[in-house]
């Protein structure tokens, strides 16, 4: 008698074993309350800045986070530590994944940028346009996109909150598709959070629901 087995087939998402990346902007800075470009400047994190660390913490408290990754930038370093002391797990940093280098536009104002003949091609759009002597929206988009594989590759095993920076944010996912024109003060308030889902097997994210 011939004896027929039928195999239950795993979803294919679950076969090339993918991983899931949270990444998160820092808190609020003094100079995020000013929309003063910081690029790879830097200010400390505000009360606020420092509330919005903690909750950004406890909404990923049963995400079961292995490790905390950070921009070695002050700001993405004292949010990453504040989230270090409620999730209790260790923290790297990473200086790949700094914030876009804007050049001669750091420290400078929203206000006094918006008069720049270049301003909606350097902070709106996916250009390789850059302010003097600065880094261009695809360049860092690309920086951050190997920084992230490598990442996630290394940490094959280990759920991992990336703690980085609103700039660098937009330019990453308009590298990978999404529709995004504004500058990052208004796409992503400080403590938001953002979830990838790695595919090794093409070595490529995809944005999905948090």
């Amino acid at each position: 008698m011939l004896r027929v087995v039928v195999y239950k087939m795993l979803p294919l998402t679950k076969m090339i074993n993918e991983k899931i990346i949270y990444l998160a902007r820092h808190g609020e800075t003094l100079w995020n309350t000013q929309q003063r470009f910081q690029g790879q400047l830097d200010s400390d994190l505000t009360r606020l800045g420092q509330q919005q660390s903690r909750q950004l913490a406890q909404s990923l408290s049963d995400k079961h986070i292995d490790l905390i990754v950070s921009s070695i930038q002050g700001r993405s370093i004292a949010t990453a530590k504040i989230c270090q002391h409620q999730l209790a797990v260790p923290i790297i940093t990473d200086n790949r994944i700094i914030e876009r280098n804007l050049g001669q536009w750091q420290g400078k104002y929203l206000n006094q940028l918006k008069a720049e003949d270049i301003y909606n091609e350097v902070l709106h759009q996916y250009t390789d346009i850059a302010p003097a002597d600065g880094e261009s929206a695809k360049a860092c988009g690309t920086r951050i996109n190997n920084a992230l594989i490598d990442i996630a590759k290394q940490s094959a095993d280990k759920n991992i909150l990336v703690i980085f920076h609103g700039e660098a944010l937009r330019c990453l996912l308009l590298l990978l598709g999404q529709q995004l024109n504004d500058h990052a003060y208004n796409l992503f308030a400080n403590g938001s959070i953002c979830k990838l889902r790695y595919q090794p097997s093409s070595e490529k994210f995809q944005c999905c629901s948090i």
